[in-house]
């Protein structure tokens, strides 16, 4: 039988007894075998997030971004360029976040261990994205 490790993502702490919480600050221990699952979620997630956003942006980006007297079918954007950037800008962030997901869900699934590093370019990230839809919403009311 393998003797399997548990890490502690607060302080580093890792033991190969049998814990729950990590006997230097108390904290939840995880097995490599559950951060790996949570890597594969993780991915997942990343993947869901790229393939939808990708796929929304690939067919609205031509739509929102043609000037309004151009010929064509009967849907056209009817906001100004400035919201059709701001707009397609909020979708790339989702998209860098999803691709973020991925690489994080990579390492956890390749390693069986958390970055702290990766853990904090996704919440910076995270909060850039909120601030960003946060900007486009007052944006969009205005305009």
């Amino acid at each position: 039988m393998i003797e399997e490790s548990s890490s502690c993502y607060s302080c580093g702490h890792v033991t190969h007894e049998v814990v729950d919480k990590c006997l230097k600050c108390g904290r939840r221990l995880r097995t490599a075998k559950q951060v790996r699952r949570l890597g594969w979620l993780q991915l997942a997630i990343g993947v869901f997030l790229v393939g939808l956003m990708g796929t929304i942006t690939y067919n609205l980006a031509p739509l929102m971004l043609q000037t309004s007297g151009a010929a064509g079918g009967a849907a056209r954007f009817t906001g100004t360029p400035e919201q059709a950037q701001l707009i397609l800008g909020l979708f790339g962030m989702v998209i860098a976040f999803g691709l973020g997901s991925i690489v994080s869900g990579l390492y956890q699934i390749k390693t069986g261990r958390r970055n702290k590093w990766l853990f904090i370019f996704m919440v910076l990230l995270f909060v850039i994205l909120i601030l960003f839809s946060w900007f486009l919403r007052s944006a969009l009311q205005r305009g």
